[in-house]
């Protein structure tokens, strides 16, 4: 079975990161879904943008156009970037008035995934730069025992890792605990990688350049 794809803050090549036209392009070139960032404005709305120190003068999406525009057309990614544990209250508002068909919370703050969980109970978690936790001195067996009891203690159900730390140990590892296999790719070596990715068995793949999926 061929792993999703989704694309990275949306067509980010051909127009603006994280904005509706973005998504747009994304999705009708073939994306199986689209990753988005979110933090809240001085107002406390959900808006999509990446970076921690935004522009306050400038003008976001709101998370709210996108679940009403995009929450049926496939997968969202919706990654948590804001420390303010308000916002994740927010954004199980919105998602609980649209109803997303599929959907991920993901977020690289470790801290932020238990209150995550509590929120979001029956729906996909995703942990997010998990090759941070490797180390040159681990052992083989020890990182697969890791990143499982990371998940676990979290309470995340998808690993988020670089493609070069997965191994199909790793991969059978996180099926047989029913947790899910995210990688990132690149735009370099996408066709090589991609090919890598699927022989693993890995579930969902983010693309940087969502015009190269006419190349698998």
């Amino acid at each position: 079975m061929k792993p999703l794809i989704i694309a990275h803050r949306g067509d980010s090549i051909n127009f603006p990161e994280n904005t509706i036209e973005a998504f747009e392009s994304a999705l009708k070139k073939g994306a199986d879904g689209i990753e988005l960032d979110v933090h809240l404005d001085q107002n406390g709305n959900v808006i999509v943008v990446h970076d921690y120190s935004f522009d306050i003068n400038k003008k976001y999406p709101f998370l709210k156009d996108v679940l009403e525009q995009f929450g049926q057309k496939g997968r969202l990614e919706i990654e948590i970037k804001s420390l303010n544990l308000k916002c994740i209250k927010e954004v199980k508002k919105l998602v609980g008035k649209y109803k997303p068909k599929d959907y991920e919370i993901t977020t690289s703050i470790l801290p932020l995934l238990p209150y995550i969980k509590k929120e979001f109970p029956n729906t996909k978690i995703g942990l997010i730069h998990a090759s941070k936790l490797i180390e040159s001195w681990m052992p083989k067996k020890f990182i697969e025992e890791l990143l499982i009891a990371y998940l676990k203690l979290t309470g995340a159900n998808v690993l988020h890792l670089q493609l070069e730390h997965y191994t199909p140990e790793i991969v059978n590892l996180l099926h047989k605990n029913k947790f899910l296999a995210h990688t990132h790719l690149k735009k370099e070596n996408i066709l090589e990688n991609y090919k890598n990715a699927v022989k693993l068995g890995i579930d969902q793949c983010t693309f940087d350049d969502i015009n190269l999926i006419k190349l698998i």
